[in-house]
Protein backbone atom coordinates (compact mmCIF):
# COMPACT_ATOMS: atom_id res chain seq x y z
CA UNK A 1 0.00 0.00 0.00
CA UNK A 2 2.79 2.37 0.66
CA UNK A 3 4.08 1.89 -2.86
CA UNK A 4 1.17 2.96 -4.25
CA UNK A 5 0.66 6.21 -1.99
CA UNK A 6 4.81 7.01 -1.81
CA UNK A 7 4.47 8.92 -5.11
CA UNK A 8 2.06 11.64 -3.62
CA UNK A 9 4.60 12.05 -1.25
CA UNK A 10 6.69 14.21 -3.46
CA UNK A 11 3.73 16.45 -4.44
CA UNK A 12 3.72 17.49 -0.83
CA UNK A 13 7.76 18.40 -0.98
CA UNK A 14 8.28 22.08 -0.03
CA UNK A 15 9.92 23.84 -2.95
CA UNK A 16 12.58 26.31 -2.75
CA UNK A 17 10.20 28.99 -3.78
CA UNK A 18 6.55 28.99 -2.16
CA UNK A 19 3.83 30.41 -4.46
CA UNK A 20 1.26 29.65 -2.27
CA UNK A 21 0.28 30.36 1.23
CA UNK A 22 -0.22 28.24 4.14
CA UNK A 23 -3.88 27.71 3.85
CA UNK A 24 -3.79 27.61 -0.23
CA UNK A 25 -1.07 24.25 0.09
CA UNK A 26 -3.52 22.93 2.82
CA UNK A 27 -6.56 23.20 0.08
CA UNK A 28 -5.17 22.63 -3.23
CA UNK A 29 -2.10 20.05 -2.24
CA UNK A 30 -2.87 18.53 1.21
CA UNK A 31 -6.28 17.81 0.17
CA UNK A 32 -6.05 16.27 -3.02
CA UNK A 33 -3.27 14.09 -1.56
CA UNK A 34 -6.41 12.76 1.23
CA UNK A 35 -8.63 12.47 -1.57
CA UNK A 36 -6.46 10.12 -3.87
CA UNK A 37 -4.88 8.23 -0.90
CA UNK A 38 -8.45 7.62 0.09
CA UNK A 39 -9.46 6.00 -3.34
CA UNK A 40 -6.29 4.42 -3.36
CA UNK A 41 -7.68 2.48 0.15
CA UNK A 42 -10.77 2.02 -1.13
CA UNK A 43 -9.51 0.23 -4.39
CA UNK A 44 -7.42 -2.22 -2.96
CA UNK A 45 -9.39 -5.36 -3.04
CA UNK A 46 -6.16 -7.36 -1.85
CA UNK A 47 -6.64 -5.17 1.92
CA UNK A 48 -10.44 -4.91 2.30
CA UNK A 49 -11.96 -7.68 0.23
CA UNK A 50 -14.56 -7.58 -2.43
CA UNK A 51 -16.66 -4.40 -2.45
CA UNK A 52 -20.11 -7.14 -1.85
CA UNK A 53 -20.60 -10.35 -0.96
CA UNK A 54 -24.14 -11.47 -1.28
CA UNK A 55 -25.50 -15.11 0.54
CA UNK A 56 -26.69 -17.81 -2.30
CA UNK A 57 -25.79 -20.84 -3.86
CA UNK A 58 -22.18 -21.53 -5.11
CA UNK A 59 -23.17 -21.77 -8.64
CA UNK A 60 -24.86 -18.74 -8.79
CA UNK A 61 -22.53 -16.62 -6.50
CA UNK A 62 -20.90 -14.26 -8.89
CA UNK A 63 -24.03 -13.78 -10.91
CA UNK A 64 -25.68 -12.67 -7.74
CA UNK A 65 -23.11 -10.64 -6.48
CA UNK A 66 -22.88 -8.58 -10.12
CA UNK A 67 -26.57 -8.28 -10.15
CA UNK A 68 -26.48 -6.55 -6.60
CA UNK A 69 -23.76 -4.48 -7.37
CA UNK A 70 -24.84 -3.33 -10.91
CA UNK A 71 -28.70 -3.15 -10.31
CA UNK A 72 -28.53 -1.83 -6.21
CA UNK A 73 -28.81 -2.78 -3.11
CA UNK A 74 -31.85 -1.17 -0.33
CA UNK A 75 -32.42 -1.00 3.34
CA UNK A 76 -35.90 -0.50 5.07
CA UNK A 77 -36.44 2.78 6.45
CA UNK A 78 -39.43 3.41 9.07
CA UNK A 79 -42.18 5.84 7.69
CA UNK A 80 -44.24 5.11 10.59
CA UNK A 81 -44.10 7.33 13.77
CA UNK A 82 -43.92 4.65 16.32
CA UNK A 83 -41.70 1.95 14.57
CA UNK A 84 -38.95 5.30 14.47
CA UNK A 85 -39.27 5.92 18.49
CA UNK A 86 -38.88 1.86 18.97
CA UNK A 87 -35.37 2.37 16.32
CA UNK A 88 -34.26 4.78 18.78
CA UNK A 89 -35.74 3.36 22.14
CA UNK A 90 -33.87 0.01 21.39
CA UNK A 91 -30.20 1.91 22.04
CA UNK A 92 -31.38 3.61 24.94
CA UNK A 93 -33.81 2.96 28.33
CA UNK A 94 -36.62 1.12 27.23
CA UNK A 95 -38.85 -1.89 27.59
CA UNK A 96 -38.41 -5.50 26.98
CA UNK A 97 -41.14 -6.21 24.83
CA UNK A 98 -40.01 -2.37 22.43
CA UNK A 99 -36.08 -4.19 22.73
CA UNK A 100 -38.15 -7.58 21.24
CA UNK A 101 -40.49 -5.93 18.40
CA UNK A 102 -37.51 -4.15 17.25
CA UNK A 103 -34.50 -6.77 17.46
CA UNK A 104 -36.52 -9.08 14.70
CA UNK A 105 -34.48 -7.08 12.51
CA UNK A 106 -31.01 -8.90 11.27
CA UNK A 107 -29.05 -5.39 11.07
CA UNK A 108 -30.34 -1.48 10.64
CA UNK A 109 -31.85 -1.32 8.14
CA UNK A 110 -32.65 -4.74 7.42
CA UNK A 111 -35.71 -6.84 8.08
CA UNK A 112 -39.74 -8.00 7.34
CA UNK A 113 -41.11 -5.40 4.95
CA UNK A 114 -44.59 -4.11 6.34
CA UNK A 115 -47.36 -1.95 4.71
CA UNK A 116 -47.17 1.25 5.13
CA UNK A 117 -44.33 1.02 8.26
CA UNK A 118 -41.27 0.56 5.77
CA UNK A 119 -39.76 1.90 2.46
CA UNK A 120 -37.17 0.73 0.52
CA UNK A 121 -34.02 3.26 0.59
CA UNK A 122 -31.94 2.16 -2.46
CA UNK A 123 -28.25 2.36 -2.46
CA UNK A 124 -26.37 2.83 -5.68
CA UNK A 125 -24.15 5.34 -4.12
CA UNK A 126 -21.30 2.90 -3.31
CA UNK A 127 -20.57 2.36 -7.28
CA UNK A 128 -19.25 5.80 -7.74
CA UNK A 129 -17.17 6.36 -4.34
CA UNK A 130 -14.38 6.20 -5.57
CA UNK A 131 -15.14 7.80 -8.73
CA UNK A 132 -16.76 11.08 -6.74
CA UNK A 133 -13.31 11.37 -4.53
CA UNK A 134 -11.05 11.06 -7.94
CA UNK A 135 -13.19 13.96 -9.19
CA UNK A 136 -12.90 15.76 -6.01
CA UNK A 137 -8.96 15.50 -6.20
CA UNK A 138 -9.25 16.87 -9.50
CA UNK A 139 -12.05 19.77 -8.61
CA UNK A 140 -9.63 21.10 -5.47
CA UNK A 141 -6.56 20.71 -7.62
CA UNK A 142 -7.97 23.03 -10.09
CA UNK A 143 -6.93 26.57 -8.34
CA UNK A 144 -3.39 25.27 -7.79
CA UNK A 145 -3.42 24.45 -11.33
CA UNK A 146 -5.17 27.73 -12.25
CA UNK A 147 -2.52 29.90 -10.36
CA UNK A 148 0.73 28.35 -11.37
CA UNK A 149 -0.35 29.13 -15.16
CA UNK A 150 -1.33 32.95 -14.19
CA UNK A 151 1.99 33.15 -11.53
CA UNK A 152 4.27 32.19 -14.77
CA UNK A 153 7.19 31.38 -12.29
CA UNK A 154 7.59 35.16 -12.00
CA UNK A 155 8.52 34.64 -8.01
CA UNK A 156 10.88 31.73 -9.05
CA UNK A 157 12.96 33.98 -11.24
CA UNK A 158 12.90 36.65 -8.71
CA UNK A 159 13.79 34.87 -6.01
CA UNK A 160 16.00 31.60 -7.29
CA UNK A 161 19.41 31.29 -5.50
CA UNK A 162 18.85 33.57 -2.76
CA UNK A 163 16.69 31.76 -0.18
CA UNK A 164 19.64 29.88 1.58
CA UNK A 165 21.43 31.66 4.67
CA UNK A 166 24.48 31.95 3.33
CA UNK A 167 25.20 33.69 -0.26
CA UNK A 168 28.07 33.96 -1.86
CA UNK A 169 29.07 38.03 -2.13
CA UNK A 170 28.55 37.97 -6.16
CA UNK A 171 25.31 36.27 -6.39
CA UNK A 172 24.13 38.55 -2.86
CA UNK A 173 24.64 41.70 -4.57
CA UNK A 174 23.89 41.03 -8.33
CA UNK A 175 20.52 40.08 -6.96
CA UNK A 176 19.70 42.85 -5.08
CA UNK A 177 20.32 44.68 -7.89
CA UNK A 178 18.29 43.68 -9.64
CA UNK A 179 15.18 43.12 -7.44
CA UNK A 180 15.86 46.89 -6.62
CA UNK A 181 15.93 47.39 -10.45
CA UNK A 182 12.38 45.24 -10.58
CA UNK A 183 10.52 47.32 -7.61
CA UNK A 184 11.40 50.72 -8.65
CA UNK A 185 10.06 50.04 -12.15
CA UNK A 186 6.71 51.12 -13.16
CA UNK A 187 4.45 47.26 -12.70
CA UNK A 188 1.36 48.61 -11.62
CA UNK A 189 -0.44 47.14 -14.32
CA UNK A 190 0.83 44.09 -14.43
CA UNK A 191 0.77 43.35 -10.69
CA UNK A 192 -2.44 44.32 -10.39
CA UNK A 193 -3.28 41.24 -12.33
CA UNK A 194 -1.16 39.17 -10.34
CA UNK A 195 -2.74 39.68 -7.03
CA UNK A 196 -6.08 40.01 -8.46
CA UNK A 197 -5.67 36.45 -9.88
CA UNK A 198 -4.24 35.10 -6.54
CA UNK A 199 -7.01 36.31 -4.77
CA UNK A 200 -9.98 35.22 -7.60
CA UNK A 201 -8.21 31.52 -6.77
CA UNK A 202 -8.35 31.75 -3.03
CA UNK A 203 -11.93 32.32 -3.35
CA UNK A 204 -12.49 29.82 -5.70
CA UNK A 205 -10.93 27.91 -3.11
CA UNK A 206 -13.46 28.91 -0.54
CA UNK A 207 -16.38 28.00 -3.29
CA UNK A 208 -15.12 24.66 -3.77
CA UNK A 209 -15.33 23.83 0.26
CA UNK A 210 -18.49 25.17 0.58
CA UNK A 211 -20.05 23.67 -2.69
CA UNK A 212 -18.40 20.34 -2.17
CA UNK A 213 -20.10 19.67 1.37
CA UNK A 214 -23.34 20.73 0.15
CA UNK A 215 -23.33 18.08 -3.21
CA UNK A 216 -21.65 15.45 -0.70
CA UNK A 217 -24.65 15.72 1.58
CA UNK A 218 -26.77 15.80 -1.66
CA UNK A 219 -25.12 12.56 -2.99
CA UNK A 220 -25.08 10.98 0.22
CA UNK A 221 -28.68 11.44 1.12
CA UNK A 222 -28.08 13.76 4.23
CA UNK A 223 -24.99 12.86 4.95
CA UNK A 224 -23.99 15.75 7.60
CA UNK A 225 -27.19 16.37 9.34
CA UNK A 226 -26.67 11.68 10.19
CA UNK A 227 -23.16 12.88 10.83
CA UNK A 228 -23.20 15.55 13.33
CA UNK A 229 -25.34 13.48 15.50
CA UNK A 230 -22.84 10.03 14.83
CA UNK A 231 -19.71 12.12 15.39
CA UNK A 232 -21.33 13.89 18.97
CA UNK A 233 -21.42 10.09 20.06
CA UNK A 234 -17.90 9.41 19.99
CA UNK A 235 -16.65 11.72 23.21
CA UNK A 236 -19.27 9.65 25.06
CA UNK A 237 -18.05 6.09 24.16
CA UNK A 238 -21.68 5.57 22.83
CA UNK A 239 -20.79 3.14 19.83
CA UNK A 240 -24.61 1.18 19.45
CA UNK A 241 -25.96 5.35 18.57
CA UNK A 242 -22.67 5.46 16.53
CA UNK A 243 -23.47 2.09 14.80
CA UNK A 244 -26.81 3.25 14.19
CA UNK A 245 -26.22 6.53 12.47
CA UNK A 246 -23.52 5.08 10.31
CA UNK A 247 -25.49 2.93 9.02
CA UNK A 248 -28.27 5.64 7.92
CA UNK A 249 -25.62 6.13 5.63
CA UNK A 250 -23.22 3.32 5.24
CA UNK A 251 -25.19 -0.11 6.13
CA UNK A 252 -23.22 -3.02 6.53
CA UNK A 253 -25.83 -5.39 5.61
CA UNK A 254 -28.65 -5.02 2.69
CA UNK A 255 -31.03 -6.46 1.02
CA UNK A 256 -31.15 -7.45 -2.68
CA UNK A 257 -34.25 -8.36 -4.71
CA UNK A 258 -33.53 -10.23 -8.10
CA UNK A 259 -36.55 -12.09 -10.06
CA UNK A 260 -35.36 -15.25 -12.18
CA UNK A 261 -37.64 -17.44 -14.56
CA UNK A 262 -38.13 -21.27 -13.96
CA UNK A 263 -39.13 -24.01 -16.29
CA UNK A 264 -42.35 -22.83 -17.22
CA UNK A 265 -42.11 -19.83 -17.68
CA UNK A 266 -43.54 -18.04 -14.04
CA UNK A 267 -40.88 -15.51 -12.41
CA UNK A 268 -39.18 -16.09 -9.38
CA UNK A 269 -38.37 -13.57 -6.62
CA UNK A 270 -35.18 -14.25 -4.82
CA UNK A 271 -34.51 -12.03 -1.49
CA UNK A 272 -30.83 -11.84 -1.07
CA UNK A 273 -28.75 -10.35 1.78
CA UNK A 274 -25.59 -8.52 0.80
CA UNK A 275 -22.42 -7.74 2.95
CA UNK A 276 -20.66 -4.60 2.13
CA UNK A 277 -17.93 -4.65 3.35
CA UNK A 278 -15.96 -1.21 2.07
CA UNK A 279 -18.53 0.75 3.99
CA UNK A 280 -16.54 -0.22 7.31
CA UNK A 281 -14.04 1.67 5.54
CA UNK A 282 -16.49 4.67 4.03
CA UNK A 283 -17.59 5.38 7.60
CA UNK A 284 -14.35 6.01 8.77
CA UNK A 285 -13.09 7.88 6.00
CA UNK A 286 -16.35 10.37 5.22
CA UNK A 287 -15.87 10.88 9.25
CA UNK A 288 -12.60 12.36 8.97
CA UNK A 289 -13.25 13.70 5.56
CA UNK A 290 -16.02 15.65 7.32
CA UNK A 291 -13.82 17.29 10.02
CA UNK A 292 -11.53 18.32 7.18
CA UNK A 293 -13.80 19.90 4.44
CA UNK A 294 -15.26 21.35 7.70
CA UNK A 295 -12.29 22.77 8.83
CA UNK A 296 -11.12 23.91 5.06
CA UNK A 297 -14.09 25.74 5.06
CA UNK A 298 -13.40 27.85 7.92
CA UNK A 299 -10.33 28.44 7.33
CA UNK A 300 -10.58 29.71 3.54
CA UNK A 301 -13.28 32.05 5.00
CA UNK A 302 -11.08 33.37 7.54
CA UNK A 303 -8.21 34.01 4.68
CA UNK A 304 -10.09 35.61 2.53
CA UNK A 305 -11.14 38.01 5.72
CA UNK A 306 -7.61 38.48 6.23
CA UNK A 307 -6.80 38.96 2.58
CA UNK A 308 -9.23 42.02 2.67
CA UNK A 309 -7.75 43.63 5.83
CA UNK A 310 -4.27 43.42 3.72
CA UNK A 311 -6.21 45.54 0.68
CA UNK A 312 -7.98 48.11 2.67
CA UNK A 313 -5.79 48.56 5.74
CA UNK A 314 -1.99 50.24 4.64
CA UNK A 315 -1.16 50.25 8.17
CA UNK A 316 -1.82 46.30 8.53
CA UNK A 317 0.53 45.92 5.32
CA UNK A 318 3.52 48.43 6.81
CA UNK A 319 3.14 45.94 9.85
CA UNK A 320 3.82 42.78 7.90
CA UNK A 321 6.55 43.92 6.28
CA UNK A 322 8.40 45.86 9.00
CA UNK A 323 8.05 42.17 10.93
CA UNK A 324 10.56 40.97 7.89
CA UNK A 325 12.90 43.67 8.49
CA UNK A 326 12.91 44.21 12.37
CA UNK A 327 15.98 46.67 12.24
CA UNK A 328 14.53 49.10 10.13
CA UNK A 329 13.00 52.02 11.57
CA UNK A 330 9.30 52.22 10.91
CA UNK A 331 9.57 55.38 9.30
CA UNK A 332 12.08 54.64 6.39
CA UNK A 333 9.46 51.58 5.67
CA UNK A 334 6.75 53.53 5.80
CA UNK A 335 8.52 56.23 3.39
CA UNK A 336 10.08 53.38 1.14
CA UNK A 337 5.96 51.92 0.65
CA UNK A 338 4.83 55.50 0.25
CA UNK A 339 4.71 55.15 -3.89
CA UNK A 340 3.71 51.25 -3.73
CA UNK A 341 0.53 49.67 -4.84
CA UNK A 342 -1.45 46.97 -3.11
CA UNK A 343 0.11 44.67 -5.79
CA UNK A 344 3.39 45.68 -5.68
CA UNK A 345 2.88 45.53 -1.72
CA UNK A 346 2.03 41.83 -2.35
CA UNK A 347 4.57 40.38 -4.55
CA UNK A 348 7.25 42.27 -2.31
CA UNK A 349 5.90 40.72 -0.12
CA UNK A 350 5.89 37.21 -1.59
CA UNK A 351 9.81 37.55 -2.62
CA UNK A 352 10.34 38.56 1.19
CA UNK A 353 9.06 34.78 2.44
CA UNK A 354 11.40 33.30 -0.28
CA UNK A 355 14.65 35.23 -0.03
CA UNK A 356 17.22 35.59 2.65
CA UNK A 357 16.12 38.38 5.54
CA UNK A 358 19.13 39.80 5.66
CA UNK A 359 19.33 40.69 1.89
CA UNK A 360 15.21 41.63 2.19
CA UNK A 361 16.47 43.82 4.76
CA UNK A 362 19.01 45.56 2.60
CA UNK A 363 16.81 45.55 -0.42
CA UNK A 364 14.27 47.65 1.64
CA UNK A 365 16.87 49.80 2.45
CA UNK A 366 18.15 50.87 -1.37
CA UNK A 367 14.41 51.22 -2.25
CA UNK A 368 14.22 53.77 0.70
CA UNK A 369 17.18 55.55 -0.48
CA UNK A 370 16.26 55.46 -4.14
CA UNK A 371 13.28 57.11 -3.25
CA UNK A 372 14.23 59.38 -0.81
CA UNK A 373 17.91 60.52 -1.39
CA UNK A 374 18.12 63.33 0.70
CA UNK A 375 16.53 62.01 4.04
CA UNK A 376 19.10 58.96 3.67
CA UNK A 377 21.78 61.84 3.34
CA UNK A 378 20.57 63.31 6.24
CA UNK A 379 20.51 60.08 8.20
CA UNK A 380 23.95 59.23 6.92
CA UNK A 381 25.24 62.51 8.30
Amino acid sequence: MYDVVKPLSKYLQFKSVRIYDVIFTLHSKCTVVILLTCSFLLSAKQYFGDPIMCISDAKYMDYVNSYCWTMGTFVLEYTDWKYKQLQLAYYSNSTYDEKREIAVRIAEGVGPEKPDQTERVYLRYYQWVIMVLLLQSLIFYFPSFLWKVWEGQRLKELCSEIGNAILPDEVYNLKKKMLLRYFTADYKDVHFCYVARYIFCETLNFTISVVNMLVLDIFLNGFWAKYVKALSAIPHYDWNRWNVMTSQVFPKIAKCHLGTYGPSGSMNTWDVLCILPLNILNEKIFAFLWCWFMIMCIMSGVNLIYRYVMIYNPAFRMQLIYSRTRSMPRACIRNALSDFSFGDWFVLFKVSRNINPVLFRDLMQDIYEKYNPKKSMDLAI
